[in-house]
């Protein structure tokens, strides 16, 4: 019975957890965007072992 009072508020605060994500949550990019910013940061050479293999 003890149980009900510990998993209540964590079911509450999950379901306004949800409720918040759906209403506000973030969307994919775009392919426009996403050009935007390769243009903007462009892909570096992560070459680890700096040149020396």
């Amino acid at each position: 019975m003890i149980w009900i009072y510990i998993f209540t508020p964590v079911i509450i605060l999950a379901g306004i957890a949800v409720y918040f994500d759906k209403k506000y949550g973030s969307t994919p990019p775009t392919e426009g965007q996403l050009t935007e910013k390769l243009r903007e940061y462009p892909p570096e050479n992560n070459n680890s072992n700096g040149g020396i293999l």
